[in-house]
């Protein structure tokens, strides 16, 4: 009887520790699942903080090299009107499509601040916030990037077509 009872007594003791040590390890899977996906969190956070740097970084020297020709473009028109204007000629029309020029060249300067804010902004909401947040504002630079490209396209465009014929125009009048 003795020995059935300590049989029973060990047998007890055996399952027992075994759903401690259970427990145990379902309570150190739990805590070591949260922190795997504290670290997911952190890693994730750390490469889009530096994929979208990378981004801004490359755009920032295209964008810097498109904006310094757009206004090298401006400031050089802008002198060759003042000397044709110095000169007698009509330059209202050169002049009022300078304007136009000036005003896409801050157009497509905000839409690219715009974009560049953006990025930020999704960058902020993948390291704290939610995911929807962070798919929003990435959506939102896309969009501020696009407007951006078309705004730039647009100077281009004007400046080869409209800009060049006033020139071509003032040309004319120089010859009549």
């Amino acid at each position: 009887m003795k020995l059935r009872i300590l049989f029973f007594a060990l047998i007890l003791v055996a399952f027992s520790s075994v759903a401690v040590l259970a427990q145990s390890a379902q309570q150190g899977g739990s805590t070591t699942t949260s922190s795997g996906q504290q670290g997911s969190e952190s890693q994730r956070c750390s490469d889009v903080t530096k994929k979208v740097g990378l981004v801004v970084d490359r755009y920032n020297k295209n964008q810097e090299k498109y904006m310094t020709t757009a206004q090298n473009v401006f400031k050089n028109i802008e002198a060759l009107a003042l000397k044709f204007k110095a000169d007698g000629y009509d330059t209202a029309e050169l002049e009022k499509h300078m304007n136009e020029f000036n005003n896409m060249i801050q157009n497509a300067s905000r839409y690219y601040n715009e974009f560049s804010n953006g990025l930020d902004n999704s960058k902020k909401s993948v390291c704290g916030n939610s995911e929807a947040q962070a798919t929003q504002e990435f959506t939102r630079a896309r969009e501020q990037l696009s407007l951006c490209k078309t705004g730039m396209l647009e100077l281009r465009t004007f400046a080869e077509e409209t800009l060049k014929q006033d020139l071509l125009d003032l040309k004319d009048q120089v010859t009549e």
